[in-house]
């Protein structure tokens, strides 16, 4: 590849506080911050770098450039010189890939590093500590090759702290998959994790001639037992908690959850190729308009060292 000299392979990774470094067992080994100069990529580098103490995971800057006669070769190297600067202040490596798209370029990334995650950065003006994915970070969340998160706007002037994980649960192989990931999370971090899901009961009652059948609490016993089922699942030592909304639309009442918590994990839609993200009903709002991180986890993610989470959807694909 051809790449600007001032963007080539920087400084190496800092030590940092990692609570467990067993990367063999760690479901985000490789993470790529994306970052275009903007503040909006000082935040999607934040939040990459707080993962990466937390997890041991290494860290790489992407620069995305565009090539062709028409470029600025002036702008490019400044544009590289300022990613360059942005993984020296953490220690972390940086990269420049070209590409007129720079979702293209990220997902291009992230396949030839073998990435896990990719953090972008929300777009500009949005509302302080919310997640709002621009043009970049939505064309990214309709087929990157791993899982996807959001940085909310300001991240980069405070100190991200991981003490509880949402998951958007509804019992589907995809919102289990979210799920498995959270637990990750939360064994190398010692997070919380609090299952979130919503009961659609707009319509609690269904006439069919005997009279008016009331099916609301029929619909809460069924949801309630897919979140004990669920919670059961959780290994021990990471407290859960499990929480059953109703009366609104789904990504709304999950977005008046997120408030709760520090970062919303939400699965991809159920169907589409495996180990892609493609957004949903439910993600689709959420990453649009979101108070706290969004992780998006690809259809068919599996944990390689551990198994984890590839069985239930590889089954529904067949």
């Amino acid at each position: 590849m051809h790449r600007p000299d001032a963007a080539r392979t920087g400084g190496g990774q800092s030590g940092g506080m990692v609570q467990r470094t067993n990367q063999e067992e760690a479901m985000y080994r490789k993470i790529i911050a994306g970052h275009d100069g903007t503040e909006g990529g000082d935040d999607a580098l934040a939040l990459a770098d707080a993962i990466r103490r937390m997890t041991g995971a290494e860290l790489t800057v992407i620069g995305v450039f565009p090539e062709g006669p028409f470029v600025d070769h002036e702008q490019t190297v400044e544009y590289a010189r300022k990613v360059e600067a942005a993984a020296d202040r953490v220690g972390a490596e940086c990269d420049a890939f070209p590409e007129a798209s720079p979702a293209r370029g990220l997902n291009n990334a992230a396949e030839e590093l073998g990435a896990d995650l990719i953090v972008v950065g929300s777009r500009r003006k949005s509302a302080p500590g919310h997640v709002s994915a621009g043009h970049v970070g939505l064309q990214m969340l309709h087929g990157a090759p791993c899982a996807v998160l959001i940085a909310p706007e300001g991240v980069r002037d405070g100190d991200f702290a991981l003490g509880e994980i949402g998951v958007a649960f509804d019992g589907s192989p995809e919102a289990r998959l979210a799920q498995d990931a959270a637990v990750s999370l939360a064994q190398e971090t010692g997070a919380a994790i609090r299952l979130i899901s919503v009961l659609n009961a707009e319509a609690s009652a269904f006439g069919w001639g005997y009279g008016v059948i009331d099916l609301e609490e029929q619909m809460r016993e069924i949801y309630g037992e897919r979140l004990d089922e669920a919670a059961s699942r959780i290994p021990d030592g990471i407290k859960v908690q499990k929480e059953l909304l109703s009366r609104g639309p789904v990504s709304d009442l999950i977005e008046e959850a997120a408030k709760r918590v520090d970062l919303l994990v939400v699965g991809s839609r159920g169907y589409g190729p495996l180990r892609r993200v493609l957004l949903g009903s439910v993600s689709a709002p959420l990453v649009k308009h979101c108070p706290s991180p969004v992780l998006v986890v690809p259809r068919g993610a599996t944990n390689e060292r551990t198994g984890t989470g590839s069985s239930a959807v590889a089954q529904e694909a067949r």
